[in-house]
C-alpha cells in the first residue's frame, strides 16, 4: 500500500527544537586565523560538561560552541560517544544527523506507527525520526529520552508543510555540525503548544 504521512499530536519532553526563530545553522566562513583561538573549557565536576569553541566540523561557524554527547540504546551498553554537536541556546533537546550516527535506536511509534519530526529554524529545517536513546552527558544520564535522527531515510517523503519552511539542514554540509544539543527552557521541543497541538511538528507515516 502506499505510504502516506499524517499530522499527529505527540508532546515529547526532550525530542528535539523550538518552531520559535533561532540561530542554529547559520553559516559563515571563519578567517584563516581563527582555529589558532579555537579552545576548550573543561571540569573534573561530574554535571559540568566540556566545550570546544571552533568552526565545526563542517568548517561553517565563526567561535561555535560544541561539544560530545553519548547515545546508547536503552537499557544497553551499546553507546556511541558523538563529538562536533552544536550548543544552541535556542532549542531544548538532542538532534544527531543520520550520518554521525552508528548504532541502531528503537524507533518511536504513535498506534504502532513511526513518528518523524519537522524541525523549523530561522534559516531552514531538520527532518527525520523520533527515536529513543538513553542520552550521557557530564556523568549524567536521561534515559529512554526521544531524539530526533535528521536525515534518515526511513520515511519515504517530507510533508510539504516541512519543505515550504525553507532549505533543508539534513546534512553535514548544510547544518554544519554532526548534531544539536538544545539548552532552552522549555519543557517540551516547541514549548507548551507541543502538549495540546503538535501542528506542523509531529507526523507519523500510514502504511
Amino acid at each position: 500500500m502506499r505510504s502516506l504521512l499524517r499530522r499527529i499530536v505527540l508532546p515529547l519532553g526532550i525530542a528535539a527544537v523550538s518552531i520559535f526563530t533561532f540561530g542554529c545553522g547559520s553559516s559563515s566562513t571563519p578567517s584563516t586565523n581563527e582555529s589558532s583561538q579555537s579552545g576548550s573549557t573543561g571540569s573534573t565536576t561530574s554535571n559540568v560538561q566540556s566545550i570546544t569553541v571552533n568552526a565545526g566540523p563542517g568548517s561553517d561557524y565563526v567561535d561555535g560552541a560544541f561539544t560530545s554527547v553519548t547515545v546508547c540504546v536503552p537499557g544497553s551498553s551499546t553507546c556511541q560517544t558523538i563529538d562536533g554537536i552544536l550548543v544552541d541556546t535556542g532549542s531544548p533537546g538532542l538532534r544527531i544527523l543520520s550520518s554521525a550516527l552508528t548504532i541502531s535506536l528503537p524507533q518511536q511509534t504513535n498506534g504502532g506507527n513511526p513518528v518523524a519530526e519537522c524541525g523549523v529554524f530561522a534559516d531552514g529545517y531538520t527532518w527525520g525520526p523520533v527515536q529513543t536513546a538513553d542520552v550521557k552527558i557530564a556523568g549524567e544520564v536521561a534515559s529512554s529520552t526521544p531524539i530526533q535522527v535528521i536525515g534518515s531515510s526511513n520515511f519515504s517523503s517530507i510533508p510539504n508543510e516541512c519543505t515550504s519552511q525553507g532549505s533543508s539542514m539534513d546534512t553535514l554540509a548544510d547544518l554544519g555540525a554532526n548534531g544539536l544539543l538544545g539548552v532552552g527552557q522549555a519543557i517540551q521541543d516547541c514549548g507548551s503548544a507541543c502538549a495540546s497541538s503538535g501542528e506542523g511538528i509531529y507526523f507519523t507515516q500510514v502504511k
